[in-house]
């Protein structure tokens, strides 16, 4: 097993799970964020956003942003108001989002 650092202010994340009423609205949910975000991802230079849906209950999802500049945070809580949240409230999941910034990486050694 292996680790490394992130440099500080260098790597940060936005983590926002949605737990929906249905299956049906998380996935509905999900392919609105397919379809809009590409539109959008050109505005944060460098950041990826990696959608996942829960294997126990799939009416369950988190979109994982990841982000190379703390500014980001704002031009994508932005976007996020126009585009994503007016669509999002309409179904009215239970959602929690979090911002944090990268410590490190641990990863086994078949990694290398």
């Amino acid at each position: 097993m292996s680790w490394k650092n992130y440099e500080p202010k260098k790597r940060f994340r936005r983590v926002i799970t949605n737990t929906f009423s249905s299956k049906e609205d998380c996935e509905m949910f999900i392919m609105v964020l397919k379809q809009q975000w590409p539109i959008y991802i050109d505005r944060l230079p460098g950041s990826e956003l990696e959608i996942t849906r829960s294997m126990d209950s799939p009416n369950v999802m988190a979109a994982i942003w990841t982000l190379n500049n703390f500014k980001h945070f704002d031009i994508l809580e932005k976007i996020g108001n126009d585009m994503i949240y007016p669509y999002r409230n309409k179904l009215s999941p239970k959602s929690i989002s979090i911002k944090t910034e990268s410590i490190c990486i641990i990863y086994g050694n078949e990694k290398f």
